[in-house]
């Protein structure tokens, strides 16, 4: 079964609260009130943010993709099922979904390096992740001095859920985002470079747990300290939140970037007659991005990992490096290296 497919029970959607879209409901359920259809939302979506992403960027070659309607006023290129190497990918990408259902998975990274192997990221688009208690949002236990912003992380925990349509407004725009940005405001990636995912998982994941596809690794991601990063969209289902933002050298001004982009979705919105839904931007209170919305990690130790069979590609295409599904031992307890790194690598050179 490919991974989009939609194989859930739809009786359960018999509610007002529901998207009455035949091509929506092809891939998302039509109500995503309920833990079952916020898990299965969040999964598919996790596979069509970072679609987009790996298209529009041009870190895979376009037979990578095909073109696919993910509403009936909105169609992007993702992952080829047809495609041996792009549906690997979508795999590992699936079993993220699954982490998240288990409520395991804190943050999934789309990681770009000069170089294979490296630490420091020239360029990142995050996907972090908050997990609802029955859908609510949680009393406030503590204060924050009234000069001090909320992280877009903090904003994401105190939003509450307003129903399936503003969850699929959310989505469009979260991908018109991830579109814009990478056509309008980042520069070109360099000819050569490095890519691969990265996952750190939640606290209280269990030590013997593991996600398909990736292998213990002490090396997470850090940033330069002069990177910009900007807030790309937020979702928000029923149980389930996440936001996605993109940390980059090749950003020039973060504040810019994410005023031009309100003001691209806002008309988006208008014209489609969409909710353009809580702001969550890390810029707009003050023009510094705080650090304590990056991850500046330094790990403890080194541990190494078997490296992975390199997939044989023709002379031009993208190498992919299979995955081994290793299993943990002697799982790193340490909160800064509670996270695994994914053996799907690959450096593309243009001319």
């Amino acid at each position: 079964m490919p991974p989009l497919e939609a194989d859930y029970d739809e009786s359960i959607n018999n509610s007002t609260d529901s998207v009455d879209d035949h091509r929506w409901s092809k891939i998302f359920p039509k109500c995503v009130a309920d833990s079952n259809m916020s898990a299965a939302f969040m999964k598919r979506a996790i596979y069509v943010a970072f679609s987009v992403i790996l298209h529009r960027r041009k870190i895979l070659p376009d037979e990578f993709f095909s073109k696919n309607y993910i509403t009936s006023k909105m169609s992007c290129f993702l992952l080829c099922f047809k495609n041996v190497k792009s549906h690997a990918i979508s795999q590992w990408l699936k079993a993220c979904g699954d982490a998240v259902q288990k409520k395991h998975l804190k943050e999934l990274c789309l990681v770009v390096t000069k170089k294979e192997g490296e630490v420091e990221a020239v360029e990142t688009y995050s996907l972090k992740f908050h997990y609802y208690e029955d859908g609510r949002v949680a009393a406030a236990l503590g204060t924050k001095y009234n000069e001090e912003p909320s992280t877009p992380f903090e904003k994401l925990t105190e939003l509450e859920y307003k129903g399936t349509s503003s969850v699929r407004d959310q989505l469009v725009l979260l991908v018109r985002s991830i579109i814009y940005i990478t056509q309008k405001v980042l520069k070109p990636l360099p000819p050569d470079f490095a890519v691969n995912f990265r996952i750190e998982y939640a606290e209280g994941t269990p030590d013997d747990f593991n996600v398909d596809g990736f292998a213990d690794s002490s090396k997470f991601y850090t940033l330069p300290e002069d990177v910009q990063s900007a807030t790309l969209g937020h979702l928000r289902p029923g149980h389930h939140g996440a936001f996605m933002d993109c940390s980059s050298k090749y950003m020039e001004d973060a504040y810019k970037a994410e005023s031009d982009l309100k003001r691209h979705l806002d008309g988006i919105a208008s014209a489609l007659g969409y909710d353009s839904n809580e702001s969550i931007y890390q810029t707009m209170e003050t023009v510094n991005v705080s650090k304590d919305s990056k991850q500046y990690i330094t790990p403890e130790k080194t541990k190494e990992v078997e490296s992975p069979e390199a997939v044989t590609v023709k002379p031009g295409e993208s190498p992919i490096v299979a995955p081994r599904k290793t299993r943990a031992s002697g799982r790193s307890k340490g909160i800064a290296l509670n996270f695994r790194q994914s053996p799907y690598s690959k450096t593309r050179s243009r001319k």
